[in-house]
């Protein structure tokens, strides 16, 4: 990547609703002006504008000096998707601005970019199962996103990699019973935070313009059906 291609000083928005806590910042690549985490207690769709209007209020930025919007798109919890992804759009559609969606696995795997090990990335999926995705430590994809049961990950090649995300407790069971070896890393909430999006989008994206198309084409990145649809299918 070419990071000259990143403007230093654009101002972004992020915003990470995947999991059932939710979370916003803003800042630049080069810097984070404020981050914002919600209580698993309270909806997405009760806190998330709120917590906008006083995140800019309280930094004293106006919505339009915003010039881009970083989203964590999935995979997630049905409902936070679809709320983060549809206040996503309606800021970007409003103000022109674009939209970078990225992965949520890959979002907890950044957290451990650049220290030499494998990356072994886990949301819950609920239903007993789980979301991964394995990575290096330059965050290139080894196993590319999947959804199973916990026991399943015990058919990977893995080596010694770090175990991360808000599923990473489901499978730490598994690993030591069978006695692989790995190392568990920070606590779920801390690395599933739309702060890391700023990182995310330092390593990996290029600046875009607004495409009113690309925006309203743009889904949750669900990688399987709902919950309320498996349970219909078995009917």
């Amino acid at each position: 990547m070419d990071e000259r291609q990143l403007k230093p000083n654009t101002m972004l928005l992020a915003l990470d609703c995947t999991q059932n806590s939710g979370s916003l910042a803003l800042g630049t690549v080069n810097g984070l002006l404020y981050s914002s985490y919600f209580d698993l207690r309270i909806t997405h769709s009760e806190t998330l504008l709120p917590a906008l209007d006083y995140a800019l209020k309280f930094c004293g930025i106006e919505k339009n000096a915003l010039c881009g919007l970083l989203l964590a798109n999935g995979p997630g919890s049905f409902t936070g998707l679809r709320i983060g992804l549809a206040t996503a759009k309606g800021l970007a559609m409003g103000l022109s601005i674009p939209i970078y969606p990225y992965n949520s696995l890959e979002l907890a795997a950044s957290v451990y970019y650049g220290l030499g090990a494998q990356i072994l990335s886990v949301v819950d999926a609920k239903m007993s199962e789980v979301y991964y995705a394995l990575y290096d430590s330059n965050l290139k994809e080894l196993i590319p996103p999947c959804v199973s049961k916990p026991g399943d990950i015990l058919t990977l090649e893995l080596d010694n990699p770090i175990v991360t995300g808000s599923g990473s407790t489901q499978i730490l069971e598994v690993l030591r019973e069978t006695r692989i070896s790995f190392r568990h890393g920070l606590r779920p909430s801390m690395v599933s935070n739309a702060a890391g999006l700023f990182a995310l989008h330092h390593l990996k994206s290029k600046e875009k313009s607004f495409d009113f198309d690309e925006i309203a084409e743009l889904e949750p990145y669900y990688l399987r059906e709902s919950t309320a649809q498996v349970r219909l299918t078995k009917i």
